[in-house]
């Protein structure tokens, strides 16, 4: 990561080797997590997309995510697998390296703070009352949080970075890495805590805070205006239809709840590791020899691309609505492609008819053993 002192090391360190066939089925893993993630998060994006029925502001929030997890899976990993087999050898260019490189990071940020945007819409809408409508008005201003968020996100993550990335072309060496203001200069790295303290802040726990307390208010509220509901209705003679609205409301706040709760659970679960792993270079004075230091650091890779995977079958085994969603996409897909290959197959019978953020957890490369 970005984040991690650079200091040089003029000897061998004595970390773990990682035999080949571990190295194989390690990257097999990671790389079928994210295909499977990535797959699953283009089906999400199609659906709330190109159905209707689907396009209500807690779906825009939810698309937003996917979009974010996106860009971890095909920017951000691929990054990372190419830092991790060859930290000595930068192979995409300085122009890539000062402009593009720190631009990755944006999408960590842009990911919780989507799930924070849905924990907040259903917090208004169950607490506060408000009733969810199909207006203008609120998709404008779910769009103009969503474009908040990225801009948050790149001023607070990737911003930063523009000063200090450096790409080093010496010899064999080729590198892009953050040189951040040395003991030399006195101040003992002191803009890199800053900076790393300010990030796990940032994407970790203040969102997790926020998502917290709205979903114990959310929890606390179901629980009492049903206990109410319940009382009213066996006190009072109320009429069916009445009624019904309720249990119906109820059934709805409740599914959102189900649908929101392994959300946020992964995600506190699996971006632990990195923040903890974070911590650990700042404050471990010895973690950077530690034998096992890139074993903590690929069991923290695989934790994050576990975490932009797992929302597409989170929807699918929680939300009757995504799962029939889901359902009428492929089935539609499927008759498409039906009816097409018919219509060839008559007019031409002779034709037969798919940082982890490495600038922010990458460790020390020239500590890093050849």
């Amino acid at each position: 990561m970005n984040s991690v002192a650079n200091e040089t090391v003029e000897f061998e360190l004595p970390y773990f080797k990682e035999p080949h066939w571990l190295e194989i089925v390690r990257l097999t893993l990671e790389f079928f997590i994210a295909t499977l993630g990535i797959v699953g998060n283009v089906v999400v994006c199609l659906v709330i997309t190109f159905q209707p029925q689907m396009q209500t502001v807690i779906n825009f929030y939810i698309r937003n995510l996917a979009i974010a997890d996106l860009g971890i899976l095909l920017f951000s990993f691929p990054l990372t697998v190419i830092k991790e087999q060859d930290p000595y050898h930068w192979p995409l260019g300085e122009y890539f390296c000062r402009f593009l490189y720190p631009v990755n990071d944006i999408f960590y940020g842009v990911s919780v703070w989507s799930i924070t945007l849905i924990a907040i819409d259903r917090y208004r809408a169950i607490v506060g009352g408000r009733i969810p409508k199909r207006n203008s008005l609120n998709f404008r201003s779910a769009r103009w949080m969503i474009l908040g968020v990225w801009i948050m996100s790149f001023l607070v993550i990737s911003l930063p970075l523009y000063f200090v990335m450096t790409f080093i072309d010496q010899n064999s060496y080729i590198d892009c890495t953050p040189i951040w203001p040395s003991a030399e200069r006195g101040n003992l790295g002191e803009m890199q805590q800053i900076y790393s303290i300010a990030i796990i802040v940032f994407w970790y726990v203040l969102p997790l805070t926020i998502i917290v307390g709205t979903f114990h208010s959310i929890s606390v509220k179901l629980r009492v205006s049903t206990n109410f509901n319940r009382s009213i209705q066996e006190e009072c003679n109320e009429s069916e239809s009445r009624n019904a609205r309720k249990r119906l409301r109820e059934r709805q706040n409740s599914r959102a709840k189900k649908l929101l709760t392994p959300v946020v659970i992964v995600f506190a679960v699996t971006m632990l590791p990195v923040n903890v792993f974070r911590l650990s270079v700042m404050y471990w004075e010895g973690i950077s020899k530690h034998k096992y230091l890139w074993v903590f650091y690929n069991v923290c890779v695989i934790f994050v691309i576990a975490n932009s995977s797992a929302n597409f079958f989170i929807y699918s085994l929680v939300s009757d609505e995504f799962r029939q969603s889901f359902k009428r996409l492929i089935c539609r897909n499927s008759n498409s492609t039906s009816r097409s290959t018919t219509d060839r197959t008559v007019r031409s019978p002779l034709h037969s008819p798919l940082n982890l953020s490495p600038t922010n957890l990458y460790p020390t490369n020239t500590d890093r053993q050849e």
